[in-house]
C-alpha cells in the first residue's frame, strides 16, 4: 500500500476493500497496468489509472462533525436508562466503494427512556409534548368553572360572613360601652395597625399566591416559598413592633391629637406581630384550596374576638386595652393551630432552607404593591384621620367610622369571599386559550351581583344604624349609600386589575392608587372643613370613580378584555334611579308601607339585572338542571 502511494503504481491483483472505522476514511487500493503474459486474465482485469494523489476523493466527516438536530431537553435524573433501544437504520450518503459491515451494526448510544411515551407510526415510541395551555372545552367547561368558583366562594363566604355579622353585634356594643371619643380613638388605632402591617408585610400576600400557584410547582419549591415567607415577615415585623414602643407618644399625637393613648399605641405593635405571623398560615390554606380548614379557623377566630371583647370591654371594663387584646387573640388562634402543620410540612420537604432566588422573586413582585397598598390606605382611611385633624375631632371621626363600616359591609360579605376564591382561579384561567372570554363572562355576572348587593345591603345597614346604635351616631345615615357605592366600585376595580397581575406590571397598581388617593386627599382637604363627614363620604366616592376609570383605560392596552362597560353603566344608572325613587316614595309612609315599597323596588331591580344579563326563565331552568345533574354525578363518583 505504501509503495502504491509513493510510485503511483502497484502490482496487479484483486482489489482490496477496507473500512477504517476510527477515522471513517475510505482507503481505495488500485492496480497498475501489466501485460497479458504476466497475469491470468480470468482472474482479474486491470486498467491503468493515474497516481492516487491525483484522484479527487471524497472524505466523510467523523460522526461528531455531522449536522445534528437539536432535541428537547429532559430532566436526566428523573428518567430511567434503558439499553434495549434498537439501532435505527438511516440512509447513508453515496460512497465510492462498498464497505464491509453494516451501519446498523455500529455501536449506538444509551438513550434515556422517556416515561409514558406516545406511539407513533410504525410502532415507534415518540415523546408526547405537554400542553402549555388548556383548550376551550365548550359551554360545559364554562359551567364547571363557574361551579368551582361558586363552590369556593360559597365556602369562603361562610367564614367571611362571620366578620360582618360579628361587627353588627360588636360595633354597637363598643359604641355603648366606650365614649364617643374613645371609640374614635379605637377606630384610629385600627388605622395605625393597617398602615404598619401593610408596610411590614412587604406585599408578600399577593406574592405568595403567585409564587406558590404559578412560579413554583414542586413540593420542595413550594415548601421553600412557605418557609421564606415566614422568615421575611418575622425579620421585618418584630423590629418594627419594638420601634413602636419607643415612639408611641409621637404616634399618639400624630394620629389621635393626644398623648393620652400612648399605651394603646404601643400595644398595637403586638397586634401587628400577631397579624403578620398569622398571614402565611391563612395564605397557605387558601393556596392549597383547603377551604374547610380555613373556614373553620376563620370562624373560630371571629368568635374568639367577639367573646374576648364582650368579657374584657364589658364586665372587666378594660376599654381600649381590652379591645386591642381581643383583636390580637383572633390572630393567635391561627398561629397555635397552623404552625405545627407548617413546621411538619417543611420538615418532610426539607424546606428549612434560605432560598434567595425565592426571596428575590417574591420581593420583586411584592414590594411594588406595598406602595399601592399605602396609597390604598390613604384612599380608604385618610378621611377618618383628617376628620380628627381638621374636622370635628375624635367624636365626629368615631361617628363617621361607624357609618363607614356599615356602608362598607359589602366588602366582607361579597368582596372578601370573592377575593379569596378568585386569586388562585384567576391565574389558572390565564393558561386557557379563551381566558379573555371567561374574564368577560365573569365580570358580567360579578358586576350584577355587586350592584344588587350594594342596593340591598345599604338598606339593611340603615336599619341596623337606626335600631342598634346610640342616637348620636345616627347622623351618619346619609353617608351609608355613598360608602356602599364606593365599596361596590372597589369590587369592580379588582376585575380591572387582571392585566396588571398577569403581566407582572404591579407597579401600575401604585400609579393607580397614587392618582386616586391624591385626588381623595385633595377632595378631603377641601370638603371636610366645609361639609364634615358628608364631605368625606363624597370625596371617597369621587376617588373610587377616578380609580376604576383609570384602571379600566389602562387594562385595555395591557390585557384587552371586553368588559361590556356600556351594559354595566346602564345597570348602574338603573339601580341608582330605582334606589332614589324607592326612598322618595317610601319617605313619610308608615314603616310597613315604607319597607314594602323598598323591598318591591329591590326585587324589581333583581329581575332587571337578570334580564339584562340574558338569563331568561328557560335558561334558568336549564342551568338548574345542569347543576343538579353535575352534583348527582359527583355524588355517584364519590360513592363509587
Amino acid at each position: 500500500m505504501n509503495d502504491m502511494r509513493n510510485n503511483g503504481k502497484g502490482r496487479t491483483g484483486k482489489l482490496a476493500r477496507q473500512f477504517r472505522a476510527p477515522r471513517l476514511d475510505w482507503d481505495v487500493p488500485v492496480t497498475t497496468s501489466a501485460t497479458a503474459d504476466n497475469v491470468d486474465t480470468d482472474d482479474i482485469a486491470t486498467f491503468e489509472i493515474p497516481s492516487i494523489d491525483k484522484i479527487v476523493t471524497r472524505r466523510l466527516h467523523s460522526i461528531d462533525q455531522s449536522p445534528t438536530m437539536q432535541l428537547q431537553a429532559f430532566d436526566m435524573p428523573s428518567l430511567s436508562l434503558s439499553t434495549e433501544l434498537r439501532a435505527i437504520r438511516l440512509a447513508l450518503p453515496a460512497i465510492p466503494q462498498e464497505v464491509d459491515g453494516d451501519w446498523a451494526d455500529a455501536a449506538t448510544w444509551v438513550m434515556p427512556a422517556i416515561p409514558k411515551p406516545g406511539t407513533g407510526a410504525m410502532g415507534i415510541a415518540t415523546a408526547v409534548k405537554p400542553e402549555t395551555k388548556e383548550k376551550a372545552k365548550g359551554a360545559g367547561s364554562y359551567l364547571s368553572l363557574a361551579l368551582e368558583m361558586v363552590k369556593n366562594s360559597g365556602i369562603y363566604a361562610i367564614a367571611a360572613m362571620m366578620s360582618p355579622l360579628v361587627s353588627l353585634i360588636l360595633q354597637p356594643f363598643l359604641t355603648h360601652n366606650l365614649s364617643q371619643n374613645d371609640y374614635g380613638a379605637l377606630a384610629n388605632l385600627y388605622i395605625i395597625v393597617d398602615l404598619i402591617s401593610t408596610i411590614t408585610q412587604l406585599g408578600l400576600s399577593p406574592a405568595f399566591f403567585r409564587a406558590y400557584n404559578k412560579d413554583y410547582e414542586t413540593p420542595q419549591d413550594r415548601a421553600g416559598v412557605l418557609a421564606n415567607t415566614v422568615l421575611l415577615l418575622a425579620l421585618f415585623t418584630i423590629p418594627a413592633a419594638i420601634g413602636m414602643t419607643f415612639v408611641s407618644s409621637t404616634l399618639s399625637n400624630l394620629f389621635l391629637k393626644s398623648s393620652a393613648y400612648s399605651l394603646p399605641v404601643a400595644l398595637t405593635g403586638l397586634v401587628i406581630v400577631a397579624e403578620n405571623i398569622a398571614l402565611p398560615a391563612s395564605s397557605w390554606f387558601r393556596a392549597e384550596k383547603r377551604t374547610i380548614p380555613y373556614t373553620g379557623l376563620s370562624i373560630a377566630s371571629t368568635l374568639l374576638v367577639l367573646a374576648t371583647n364582650l368579657v374584657l370591654v364589658g364586665p372587666l371594663h378594660m376599654g381600649l386595652i381590652g379591645a386591642l387584646l381581643a383583636k390580637g387573640s383572633g390572630y393567635i388562634i391561627y398561629i397555635v393551630f397552623t404552625y405545627p402543620l407548617i413546621f411538619l410540612r417543611l420538615f418532610n420537604q426539607s424546606g428549612f432552607k434560605l432560598r434567595f432566588d425565592i426571596m428575590k422573586s417574591m420581593l420583586t413582585f411584592g414590594i411594588p404593591t406595598v406602595f399601592g397598598d399605602i396609597a390604598s390606605w390613604v384612599l380608604q382611611v385618610s378621611d377618618s384621620w383628617l376628620l380628627t385633624l381638621v374636622g370635628g375631632g375624635l367624636a365626629e371621626s368615631g361617628a363617621y367610622r361607624a357609618a363607614y363600616v356599615l356602608g362598607g359591609v359589602l366588602s366582607p360579605v361579597l368582596l372578601a369571599p370573592w377575593g379569596l376564591a378568585w386569586g388562585p382561579i384567576m391565574y389558572s384561567v390565564s393558561k386557557r386559550d379563551d381566558a379573555p372570554k371567561i374574564y368577560s363572562m365573569v365580570f358580567r355576572w360579578w358586576s350584577s351581583v355587586l350592584l344588587f348587593g350594594a342596593f340591598g345591603l345599604s338598606l339593611v345597614s340603615i336599619i341596623v344604624l337606626d335600631i342598634f346604635y346610640p342616637p348620636s351616631y345616627k347622623v351618619g345615615e346619609n353617608i351609608i349609600p355613598l360608602i356602599t357605592m364606593a365599596t361596590m366600585l372597589q369590587g369592580i376595580w379588582y376585575m380591572f386589575m387582571i392585566g396588571v397581575n398577569l403581566r407582572r406590571k404591579t407597579i401600575l397598581e401604585f400609579v393607580y392608587m397614587v392618582i386616586a388617593s391624591g385626588s381623595n386627599l385633595i377632595f378631603n382637604l377641601f370638603l371636610i372643613p366645609r361639609y364634615g363627614d358628608m364631605g368625606a363620604a363624597v370625596s371617597t366616592l369621587l376617588a373610587y370613580i377616578i380609580l376604576t376609570t383609570v384602571s379600566y383605560l389602562a387594562n385595555k392596552r395591557i390585557y384587552p378584555i371586553d368588559y361590556e362597560i356600556g351594559t354595566f353603566l346602564f345597570k348602574l344608572f338603573v339601580g341608582v334611579g330605582l334606589y332614589l325613587g324607592g326612598r322618595f316614595l317610601a319617605s313619610g309612609q308608615p314603616p310597613v308601607i315604607s319597607w314594602s315599597i323598598i323591598i318591591l323596588t329591590l326585587l324589581l331591580y333583581a329581575v332587571i339585572l337578570l334580564a339584562i344579563g340574558g338569563l331568561t326563565p328557560k335558561k334558568i331552568v336549564g342551568l338548574v338542571g345542569f347543576v343538579r345533574n353535575a352534583l348527582a354525578k359527583k355524588g355517584q363518583n364519590q360513592a363509587a
